[in-house]
């Protein structure tokens, strides 16, 4: 393994395990500030939830995650699939799995998937 490599898990792991402290030594519900749209319309906005997924994932309830916001928890975990991947990737001359990189136009689908899914929670 290359230094640069090592660099990057060891400042990956080290802001997952300050964020895991921190969120088991503090109780985070009452620094999270309301939600604006929510409390103008009653309405649920597209990421209503999004906060409580992460607190739930950094606390290891991944079911009670998926259920605040699947889209986000989603979203998470293929980040974080993508981020293994890059980083196996540093330390071989041919990469696998590149097809798999974020590429611009992933951010328009998942804008639109998470409008729709926004829309589809408040009808149903």
């Amino acid at each position: 393994m290359n230094s640069k490599s090592i660099k990057i898990i060891l400042i990956e792991l080290s802001i997952v395990l300050i964020s895991i402290l921190l969120l088991n030594t503090i109780d985070i519900g009452e620094y999270i500030p309301n939600c604006f749209f929510y409390e103008a319309t009653g309405l649920q906005c597209p990421s209503c939830g999004g906060t409580r997924c992460v607190v739930n994932m950094l606390h290891g309830n991944f079911k009670e995650a998926f259920l605040f916001h699947p889209i986000f928890f989603i979203a998470i975990a293929y980040l974080v699939l993508v981020n293994i991947i890059y980083l196996v990737n540093l330390n071989r001359k041919n990469g696998i799995a590149k097809w798999i990189y974020p590429k611009p136009y992933y951010a328009i689908i998942f804008a639109i998937i998470l409008i729709i899914f926004g829309i589809a929670r408040n009808i149903l």
